[in-house]
Order: structure tokens, then sequence, then C-alpha cells
């Protein structure tokens, strides 16, 4: 089904004012198969043009927004594709108070949506949608993908990035919780600025103006003013290890292959799992001091966890543009047939089927360091001891039974003993009654 090029007046219609500057639209935008208008009218008040062959937004909160959609998707003359911006957060989803219940794709107002991973796909799809969640990933971290992340200092200053979520808390009483856990990181590395013998060199990223809320001057270690720093990404690959509340951020920081905690001390349940969890103070040296020193099996979970959360094994760009093609041809498919438009539950195809890669950490010399049987590389010796191995296995058998056989020997003879002490008790008694002979008490 091929009908892009029967009408090229037709747009992707962009609702969302500021598409221009972000990096959710700009990271595909440019090579979109169509031409894309961004809308920064009031939404309630826009009406679909002729010539729109798809509508896509990220915006799916708020009663505008979702107004809007409603008509679009109901009409269905359009198909109406949601982009995911980040990961999913269980405060942003169960406990924002600015927004209706329900708002978060419960369900979904839309065709499909661009999913940036399959955990985020299985949990959207539980709330109602199945079938319309498609695995795409990040257009927007396409670029660190072929990178080789800079190399982690294993010496010298331990370089530590602490950041927050663009919205850390959605409550007063969130936002003193997230207050208090960084205050509690701030007190430790003021009374002790050393981890593992290393001297620690903070970077705050601070959103919400948390620095002055826990008496921090607008500058950090790195001695830069807020509007001096340097990108977020560049702060991470300058980082040996990050400390973030619950955010893209964290996805972004395994993907540069840097050991990552989760700071929460709402202890709230986690779509995208850590390998690290702060969530009480007590957890704050030994986190630092792994941080610093990672075990390997942790860094194997963050990883596996990186490609269930964000599907990155491939750029996603070209699965959006696919995704976007697809739609686009099944709307014209529908308006020229006059009839619903109908999507097949899966557009992007899957090169793993559904199966989860072996990732290049699992490598069980590193993962068991203190198991000599995992260290031993001679594949010579270890076949000639796999040999001896199986030998032994063939006469063991034999070896059991004889054991068996002896043991039971052993219980009969046991047995003798007990009915020999046993007759020998009743002799002795026996003549003690003869006797006279009264039993000491």
């Amino acid at each position: 089904m091929h009908y892009l090029t029967e009408d090229p007046s037709l747009k992707a219609y962009i609702l969302c004012r500021f598409a221009r500057q972000s990096e959710i639209y700009q990271s595909w935008m440019d090579a979109c198969p169509i031409p894309c208008e961004v809308i920064d009218t009031y939404v309630p008040d826009w009406q679909v043009p002729r010539d729109a062959a798809i509508v896509i937004t990220h915006m799916h909160y708020r009663w505008e927004e979702i107004h809007a959609l409603r008509a679009i998707y109901q009409q269905g003359r359009v198909p109406v594709l949601i982009l995911s911006d980040g990961i999913l957060e269980y405060r942003n989803t169960w406990e924002h108070p600015d927004l209706a219940d329900g708002a978060m794709f419960q369900p979904l107002i839309g065709h499909k949506l661009a999913c940036i991973g399959r955990g985020q796909a299985r949990i959207i799809e539980s709330w109602g949608n199945p079938g319309k969640a498609e695995v795409i990933g990040l257009p927007r971290l396409d670029k660190d993908l072929d990178k080789t992340p800079s190399p982690i200092h294993q010496d010298g200053p331990f370089r530590l990035l602490i950041a927050t979520a663009n919205t850390p808390a959605f409550n007063d009483q969130q936002r003193e919780t997230v207050i208090e856990s960084l205050s509690q990181i701030k007190q430790r590395l003021t009374v002790n600025p050393q981890v593992n013998h290393r001297p620690v060199q903070i970077t705050w990223r601070l959103t919400d103006n948390l620095e002055q809320s826990i008496g921090l001057p607008f500058v950090d270690d790195t001695g830069l003013e807020p509007a001096e720093r340097p990108p977020l990404s560049e702060e991470i690959d300058a980082s040996d290890a990050v400390i973030t509340t619950p955010s893209t951020l964290y996805l972004e920081s395994a993907l540069k292959q840097r050991p990552t905690a989760l700071l929460d001390f709402h202890n709230s349940p986690h779509f995208v799992p850590a390998a690290w969890m702060l969530n009480a103070p007590k957890h704050l040296n030994w986190i630092l001091q792994e941080l610093a020193d990672p075990p390997p099996p942790k860094m194997l979970f963050q990883k596996t966890v990186l490609h269930d959360n964000l599907e990155c094994n491939t750029p996603a760009k070209p699965r959006m543009l696919e995704l976007i093609q697809t739609m686009v041809e099944h709307g014209q498919h529908a308006r020229a047939s006059g009839k619903p438009i109908e999507l097949p539950q899966r557009i992007v195809s899957d090169p793993d089927r559904g199966f989860t890669r072996v990732e290049s950490e699992f490598d069980t010399t590193r993962l068991y360091p203190e198991n000599a049987a995992f260290q031993n590389q001679e594949l010579h010796q270890l076949q000639v001891e796999l040999s001896q191995v199986i030998k032994r296995l063939d006469t063991l058998p034999r070896d059991l039974a004889e054991k068996n056989q002896y043991i039971t020997l052993l219980l009969e003879q046991r047995d003798e003993m007990r009915l020999k002490i046993t007759e020998l008790r009743a002799r002795i008694q026996k003549l003690r009654k003869m006797l006279g002979i009264k039993p000491k008490s």
C-alpha cells in the first residue's frame, strides 16, 4: 500500500507550539516523508485542514489537548500519532494534582503511541491500549548510539553528577521530600567529601530553584554559573557516576555507561527500575562506594534495564519515519474507501522478534571473579578436566551403590548393638532386684 506520491500536498500537522525548538520533534522532522506544519494556535479552536495526512503531538495531558485529540480521533479521517517524550513516572501518573485522573494514556486518545521501549509499551497497553503501542525509541538520543562513551576515571577525583528531573515534584509535600533527599547528600559530602579514599568533585544540575532550597550558591564545583554550563549530555560525559531523581536522564546516563542511582525518598513504585535505589539516608554511603567502583552484576542489570526501556540497539529515527509513513498511507486508503481507519496491531518490525539480546556485559569471568572455574581460559585444560568429570560421573552410580550397601551394613550393626544394649540393661535391672540394690536417685 503506497499512496504518498498520489497527493504531494498532504502535510503532517504538529500540535505543539514549540515543536521547532524541541528535540522531541527536531530530531526527525527534517526527514519526515511529508512536509510538517507546526500549529501554535489555541488547540481546542483548531480545525483539521483538508490536506492533513496525520496529526502528531506529545501533548496528551490536559483538557485542551484531550478535547482536540478526541474530536480528531472520533472523526476517523486522519490518523493521530502520540509521542512519548520520556519515561513513565509513577507520581506523575498517579499523584499529580494538576492532572485529571486517567490523563496519562488511560486510555490513549489516538491511533498509535510511539513508545521509547518495550517496558513502556507493556505498561501502556495494560492500561486498555492493546495494539496501540509501537516501540520506537528516542530519536533525540540517536546521536549518542555510535559514540564511544568517554572513559570513567578510576583514580583522582570521583566526578559525581547530581541532577533532578525537569519537574522533580508535583505538590508541596513531594517537594519537601526532594529537598530532604538532596540535603542529605549535600550533608554527607560536606562532612566527608571522599568516596573510597578519593576526593569527590560534585556537579549539581538541579531544577525548580532547588539549589537555593538546599543552601547551594548558583555555582557548582566546576565554578560555572547556570547560564554558562555545558549541555547536560556533556556533563554526563564528564562524570564518573550520576545520581538523579526519576527522569529520562536515567536512561541517557545508562546509555553513556555511567553507573546511575535513582534518588527517591518517596519510595514510589518504579516503571523503570535501577541497580541502585537511594530511598533513605542509610543507603547513601554504600551506594556512593559502589558508584565509584560498580560491581559488574549491577552494571549488567543496568544495561538490561536500559535495553528493556529504551529501544537503542539501532537508531530510532528510521522507525519513527516508518511509523509515520505507514499511518499516512492507511489514512489515505481509509479516506479513499470511505471506511474508518484501520491500522495493523504492529507496524514497526522487530528484528529480535520479541526476544531479548544477550548483553555483552554477560561475561562470567567478570561476574564471578572469585570462582576459579570461570577464570580458567585454557581450553585444552578445561577439556581434559571435563573429560575427567564425565569419566567420574560414569563410575559414580557404582560407587554410590557400594557406599549405600556399606551404610546399610552400618545401620544393621547399629540396630544389633541397640538390641544388645537393651538386653544388658534388662539383665542389670534383674540383678539389682535380686540383690536389693536400689538405683541411685
